[in-house]
């Protein structure tokens, strides 16, 4: 860590600027927002691009953003703050606070609501089911806690609670109400008193589409050849799931206190950034800790997360052992743009950097990787092909939406690789690939007999 603070910026601003910029142009993305800490120290925050396309508003530093998904570390480190109080334990479970819950649903627990790993279906990725959401727009209308409990409680269970991990902004929604409950306070009057105003974060705050919003940007959705306007994201739809608001000068402030103990104790930060593991002790299917997703690359421990919402797409990645976070925030609707994060920490840390291609160790592997992706995009796979919690989770609500929403980017052009690694007992094979004209990196991580474990986005 200390070689890592004490290395220098090799980035030039020329350099990130015409990549962010290029990317912008290829993607049709209005405004970016980025900010790059590293040793500590902001060196770099910087707006492009719009704003508001209407008022040709540019985008700044302090331009507020809607964050999506990025919102769940916020709610994670708030009910890690009341584990730490004694007012909540991980291993609690729902009956104990949500006594009313279905029986399927009493046995599970916070922590596997942390780790979407409850097996509650994905009310988000559930066809038809938004609607009951969106149908009331206005705040005297909008559905109470209860009510949206009992509509919650309406959902399946989609697999047994640990068997592997599955995306579930529901889960997420479940532990804003538990904090509120347990606590006796609303779950926005924690966050603020607890998180926002002791970091100085006075930019961050839910995505309330009511007050006026001091540089508050706009979102849109580039169809075909124009931008379209999109809606701001009501509270109560997404809630302690998604739907916060912020800006990178903020973003970077919350990153200082996780690199401290200003917020959590060491352990909590340990035990939020390890990934959890099935009930059979194998890799789920994905990293994921507890509001944060894990990774590595080259020895290099990463924590990260995106979020996506019908006007914005977001990204943080926080390179662990190079003392280096990259924060993008975007006006466009959820939209990848893990891919801009990644691109710019090798700019700032040369070891981080993709090489573009190398010699393929095993073109056979890697076409019939390109033939699987192919396939899960096209709503189509061989349970066979995969490792067991893999292939629960392609069976979920949110298996299916994933690919769909890759699906939506356009289809897979090509897959070069790139690297290999083993990482955990899993070879990881590291791609470049072409979605609809732009270029990704997808890795897929497999068993020592050939099944796939897990795919990724770096």
């Amino acid at each position: 860590m200390l070689q890592a603070l004490l290395v220098q910026p090799t980035a030039t601003a020329d350099e990130v600027d015409r990549h962010v910029e290029a990317q912008m142009r290829q993607l049709h993305i209005p405004g970016v927002a980025l900010a790059v800490v590293h040793g500590g120290r902001t060196v770099k925050a910087q707006g492009y691009g719009f704003a508001d396309l209407e008022m040709q508003v540019p985008v700044t530093p302090g331009t507020v953003f809607e964050i999506g998904s990025n919102t769940k570390q916020f709610t994670a480190a708030l009910v890690m703050m009341l584990v730490e109080e004694g007012t909540i334990r991980l291993d609690d479970t729902l009956a104990r606070h949500l006594p009313d819950a279905p029986a399927a649903w009493r046995g599970i627990t916070i922590r596997q609501l942390l780790s979407h790993t409850s097996g509650i279906q994905n009310h988000v990725a559930l066809p038809g089911f938004m609607g009951r959401f969106t149908t009331s727009i206005l705040r005297e209308t909008s559905p109470g806690r209860d009510e949206l409990l009992e509509m919650f409680f309406e959902l399946p269970l989609e697999f047994a609670a640990g068997e592997t991990w599955a995306y579930d902004n529901t889960g997420y929604y479940l532990l804003g109400i538990i904090a509120e409950r347990a606590s006796g306070r609303p779950f926005w009057e924690l966050v603020e008193e607890r998180l926002f105003a002791p970091l100085g974060m006075n930019a961050t705050r839910n995505t309330d589409p009511w007050p006026v919003i001091p540089n508050r940007a706009s979102g849109y959705e580039w169809l075909g050849d124009r931008f379209e306007n999109r809606p701001v994201l009501a509270p109560f739809i997404a809630f302690s799931a998604g739907a916060l608001q912020s800006t990178v000068e903020d973003l970077a402030k919350w990153d200082a206190a996780l690199s401290s103990e200003r917020v959590l104790t060491r352990a909590s930060l340990d035990a939020m950034w390890t990934p959890v593991r099935t009930n059979d002790g194998t890799a789920a299917s994905i990293d994921y800790g507890l509001g944060w997703f894990i990774d590595s690359y080259n020895g290099h421990r990463i924590t990260l997360h995106s979020g996506g919402t019908p006007g914005f797409s977001s990204a943080i990645y926080r390179f662990r052992d190079d003392a280096l976070t990259v924060i993008v925030l975007t006006n466009h609707a959820d939209r990848i743009v893990d891919h801009l994060a990644i691109d710019i920490a090798g700019m700032y840390v040369p070891a981080l950097r993709r090489p573009e291609r190398g010699v393929d160790p095993d073109p056979s592997l890697t076409q019939r990787h390109q033939r699987v992706l192919s396939e899960l995009a096209n709503g189509r796979y061989d349970p066979s092909a995969f490792a067991p919690a893999m292939a629960t989770f392609l069976g979920t609500t949110t298996g299916r939406g994933l690919w769909q929403w890759l699906a939506y980017h356009g289809p897979l052009e090509s897959l070069a690789w790139s690297s290999s690694e083993v990482v955990g007992g899993l070879e990881v094979l590291r791609y470049r690939a072409l979605i609809g004209g732009n270029p990704y990196w997808l890795s897929v991580k497999t068993t020592a007999d050939g099944r796939i474990a897990q795919i990724t986005w770096f």
